[in-house]
């Protein structure tokens, strides 16, 4: 392992065994099937939580921190970095929500790529629910950076309507 801060890097992160990163993956379900945001999101949906255990989850070389793709719900190997830590599982509760969006909605879901990405409802939704996430276990103040840094990256870092929809449930 990497002795620089004891991170690893992407190329030792890969070479773990898929049945060490699918162990992490389950234990981060196991923990936020506790989470009142992940419950109250599979509420709203009308599913089960135990449904989390089914949902299809792996990391992969992405250009993002994390995406669904046809009900799959890939991670960046990056996330690995320090570790799959409580912060990285607010990425599993955004994807989650979209694959409750794309398997227990009544209608079909806009994609990510369809349109402008922060404007999109269903991302709207995921990352308000992501926020919430990060509020619940790390405060206000680390989901409202989150959020800053967020519309910072996608250029949208004066448009106030847009911040408070994506704090709204916090």
């Amino acid at each position: 392992m990497s002795s620089k801060n004891n991170k690893m890097t992407i190329s030792e992160i890969k070479k773990l065994p898929f049945s060490l990163l699918n162990k992490i993956i389950n234990h981060a379900k196991k923990e936020i099937k506790k989470d009142e945001t992940m419950l109250r999101i599979c509420k709203e949906y009308n599913v089960s939580i135990e449904e989390i255990d089914y949902i299809p989850t792996y990391f992969k070389d992405l250009d993002v921190s994390a995406t669904t793709d046809h009900g799959i719900v890939y991670l960046n190997y990056t996330l690995m970095k320090d570790g799959f830590s409580t912060k990285n599982w607010s990425y599993l509760i955004h994807e989650y929500s979209h694959f409750f969006q794309q398997t227990a909605a009544d209608k079909p879901t806009k994609g990510s790529s369809e349109g402008e990405y922060l404007h999109n409802p269903h991302e709207q939704e995921g990352f308000a629910n992501q926020v919430e996430f990060l509020a619940n276990h790390f405060g206000d103040d680390e989901a409202e950076e989150y959020v800053d840094d967020l519309l910072d990256h996608h250029d949208e870092d004066n448009n106030k309507d847009l911040k408070n929809k994506l704090m709204e449930n916090i």
